[in-house]
């Protein structure tokens, strides 16, 4: 897209990162919370087309969304993946799927009385109930690969020879299919409690279940190549309408992973990472994650991680990249030792980071990468992100200069600006829980002025002020999350928490619905003010055939 200029060499010598030509705003949604009254309790990859088009019809030109590799069956955070690359089919417009359209008994199943109340119970629920939504499609993915197995693969036909030629092209998807196949043989289990001959990969195992379990095996990469079709769909309307996609790239991967099981030797079970203590926790937190094997990986070159930024931008314009601190030095919990960083010494830690960098770089093509630089984060990484002509976060309510807010017209062109993240509170949230004094703070700020700084309400007024100060920034991206486009006061996960109240929250309407009066006119003096900043352009027309 013209949107995107691609980086030279700077004076340096160092290859620096693609950037925005100009300057844009965006949104950000999770894939999750979408509803269209056509899903299953949870959004769809298709289901974003129709968002497609009412973001680029306000003028909005990215959306962001949060990481949509394939979790476990009992898990909702979408960072804690069992593979770094599968896409979860939890994500799969099963109606649309030609199998599913194709398939008599699929479609009984659909329609049966059971099924359709079940679905009625799911799509009206108000958070996503990940298990029962589970179970509805993987009992019509059975259908439909059944289908496509009997009248597409054994017969060779130009869809049987389609998904050949993906299964070729994914050199990560043996390894899943494998893991995944003996997940479900073992009731779901962590894989350090498999049969000791799956454990540990012996040869003769493995190749007797490829050799016994081959249909079984072709059914999970059937499942991956029909999330990557639809994808493409998605990639295409975005592309029409002048929408950038940005993508989530998670720092870790469960132990409990494809990756993991299938290179041990590449990650420590002796430590586990975490986030050293800041404003989310004073204690730090504990994520459980396996701590990599930095040496190991660089002496070959870091494929794992090359590998996927190139996944990544096939699939995205852009990409966040999640704890990007942790490139540099790691936060870990060793078993038998107080918490502290890997590797301990600082020139290290700068040598690392930027070794790695470096090869993200080389693999993203166009793909622009970001940086999630919040929380605790040495001078030196920002050193670092500046010299890559990297973009780290803004959090507009954590730009101080004292006990000054800092203006969002001084952030830097290479940067993201934007009210929050799904880890912080909504902005109206934000608004009411803040004392008075840091709330004349920012009046001040906004406006020049302290009025109103007494009353706790989230006013429209107030509302408008704050996008309008941020549309305003130097930032070459304004992200709004979908929540603050609205003033909307629901948060997406409390950090250092777990429960039903995480990474399950659902819109309070259809898309559809959005073209109604209290979202329209909220809408429309968004994208008024979009224009007003000349953060939009309009794109060209589709090519000419």
């Amino acid at each position: 897209m013209d949107i995107i200029r691609q980086a030279g060499e700077s004076e340096t010598a160092v290859k620096t990162a693609p950037l925005l030509s100009r300057k844009i705003a965006g949104i950000g949604l999770p894939l999750f919370s979408i509803r269209t009254g056509e899903d299953f309790g949870i959004g769809e990859f298709l289901d974003l087309i129709p968002f497609i088009d009412w973001v680029s019809d306000h003028h909005f030109q990215l959306i962001q969304f949060l990481p949509m590799v394939e979790i476990a069956p009992s898990e909702t955070s979408p960072y804690q993946a069992w593979s770094a690359f599968a896409w979860d089919p939890i994500y799969l417009s099963m109606t649309r799927l030609v199998d599913f359209q194709e398939s008599e008994a699929a479609n009984r199943l659909f329609s049966s009385w059971k099924f359709q109340e079940e679905l009625k119970r799911l799509r009206g629920s108000e958070r996503v109930q990940y298990g029962s939504i589970r179970s509805l499609k993987d009992r019509l993915l059975e259908l439909c690969f059944e289908r496509f197995y009997l009248e597409e693969w054994r017969h060779d036909t130009p869809r049987a020879r389609a998904l050949k030629k993906f299964i070729a092209s994914k050199p990560w998807i043996e390894n899943y299919a494998l893991f995944r196949l003996l997940k479900e043989r073992n009731s779901w289990h962590d894989w350090s409690e498999w049969p000791l001959p799956y454990q540990g990969r012996e040869h003769g195992a493995i190749e007797a279940l490829r050799r016994d379990e081959e249909e079984a095996l072709l059914r999970i990469k059937y499942v991956q190549w029909q999330a990557w079709e639809q994808w493409r769909e998605v990639r295409r309307r975005a592309r029409e309408r002048g929408i950038l996609l940005m993508g989530d790239l998670p720092f870790l991967v469960s132990r409990d992973s494809a990756d993991v099981w299938s290179d041990p030797d590449s990650f420590s079970f002796n430590e586990s990472v975490g986030a050293p203590p800041d404003a989310f926790s004073v204690e730090g937190q504990g994520w459980g994650l396996p701590l990599f094997r930095w040496t190991k990986m660089e002496e070959a070159g870091f494929p794992w991680w090359r590998l996927r930024i190139r996944e990544a931008a096939e699939q995205f314009d852009m990409v966040r990249l999640d704890h990007v601190v942790g490139f540099f030095r790691v936060w870990v919990f060793p078993k038998d030792q107080p918490p502290h960083f890997e590797p301990p010494d600082e020139m290290e830690q700068i040598r690392r980071g930027q070794t790695l960098i470096s090869a993200i770089i080389e693999e993203a093509g166009r793909c622009i990468p970001v940086a999630e630089d919040l929380g605790v984060i040495p001078a030196f990484v920002y050193r670092a992100l500046e010299r890559f002509q990297i973009a780290g976060h803004k959090i507009l309510r954590w730009q101080k200069e004292g006990d000054a807010y800092i203006d969002p017209k001084d952030y830097p062109f290479v940067s993201l600006a934007t009210t929050g993240t799904h880890d912080t509170s909504t902005l109206s949230a934000w608004w009411k829980e803040i004392p008075t004094k840091e709330r004349r703070a920012f009046l001040k700020m906004l406006d020049g002025s302290e009025r109103n700084a007494n009353g706790k309400g989230f006013s429209s007024k107030i509302h408008r002020l704050i996008l309008d100060r941020l549309l305003g920034a130097g930032s070459m991206l304004v992200l709004f999350p979908f929540q603050d486009v609205f003033g909307l006061s629901d948060q997406v996960n409390f950090p250092a928490t777990v429960g039903p109240h995480n990474w399950t929250w659902r819109l309070p309407v259809q898309i559809a619905d959005l073209r109604h009066p209290f979202y329209e006119d909220r809408a429309a003096w968004v994208r008024s003010m979009i224009d007003r900043h000349g953060r939009f352009t309009k794109p060209p027309g589709p090519p000419r055939s």
